[in-house]
């Protein structure tokens, strides 16, 4: 469910690129469909928007979900389309982003129904929207995954039961988004994908001893299909690699691989006391020994290696 906004462009046929959109705006705002390491976040940053697609946007430390952008080229319109639910800070940043915009090209702004807004101040009732998108949350299906503007969130049942009994559901749901985002400074682990020798395709994690880490508790690992353009049934298998990481190392060689496993089989092995569950699928764990991953892999300390440990 969402809600899309139409501003009309003046300067047709000229698309103006993610780069560009951002500069006009000002502001705080960023792109969250790339990773700032990603390879190709130049080329898409300068990539006109219609040949990119759709554009998630939002503001660093602010935006739980975001919104996203992209350009029609059969009605000459940037589309703004914000989700059901977001938080009020995303509808805030969202409006922000289209009146800027739209008073950049000195249009008013359309909406999905028909209504039209004057470009530098939008009256839409975002918390309405916001109120019927908690409402249709269905606690029926095992597992209900919105997604953020850094990983996907997992509401169980209990969760939802929260927000449906509160009687203000929109700070209920701005309050359960906001707690998400306190751990978003932490490493939001993300799966990569492989054919193995038999052309079968292999899910795999990574964690790096020492790193906290935001990892799936539950199996199958959600895929989010919003950043992989690939489905569960296409997953062989899962597993879960382990490194650590030696800064005395060149770059390329700093990440030293120390063993990986299934990943059905390390969660039965990863010790439930070191668990932070953060919502109905994610986790906020950290391992910080060797010893830790030797025993998740099952191996046994060696006379040499208990005697080495008595005085490491």
């Amino acid at each position: 469910m969402s809600r899309t906004f139409y501003i009309q462009n003046t300067e047709a046929p000229k698309v103006m690129s993610t780069e560009e959109l951002l500069d006009l705006v000002g502001g705080n705002f960023r792109q969250f469909a790339l990773r700032e390491d990603d390879e190709e976040l130049d080329e898409v940053m300068q990539m006109p928007l219609n040949e990119f697609g759709y554009m998630l946007l939002g503001q660093e430390g602010i935006s739980g979900r975001g919104f996203e952008c992209s350009y029609s080229d059969e009605n000459h319109s940037y589309d703004v389309r914000v989700f059901t639910p977001s938080t009020s800070a995303d509808w805030h940043g969202a409006l922000s982003f289209i009146e800027r915009l739209a008073s950049h090209f000195g249009v008013s702004v359309t909406d999905e129904e028909g209504e039209e807004y004057e470009g530098n101040n939008i009256t839409y009732d975002y918390r309405h929207d916001i109120e019927f998108g908690v409402k249709c949350f269905d606690k029926s299906r095992e597992g209900h995954f919105i997604f953020g503007v850094k990983r996907p969130i997992c509401l169980s049942e209990p969760m939802i039961d929260k927000l449906l009994a509160a009687e203000d559901k929109v700070k209920a749901f701005d309050d359960f988004v906001a707690a998400q985002l306190q751990h978003e400074d932490i490493y939001i682990a993300r799966p990569t994908f492989y054919r193995n020798d038999k052309g079968e395709v292999m899910g795999v994690y990574t964690l790096t001893k020492t790193v906290q880490s935001i990892l799936p508790y539950e199996y199958p690992p959600f895929i989010d299909i919003t950043k992989f353009n690939i489905t569960q049934k296409d997953i062989k298998e899962w597993r879960i690699c382990f490194v650590n990481y030696d800064e005395n190392l060149s770059e390329e060689d700093n990440f030293v691989p120390l063993g990986d496993l299934d990943y059905k089989t390390f969660l039965e092995r990863f010790p439930q006391e070191k668990i932070q569950k953060l919502d109905g699928h994610y986790m906020n764990i950290r391992i910080d020994t060797k010893a830790e991953i030797e025993a998740l892999l099952g191996k046994k300390k060696g006379f040499l290696d208990k005697i080495k440990g008595l005085f490491s």
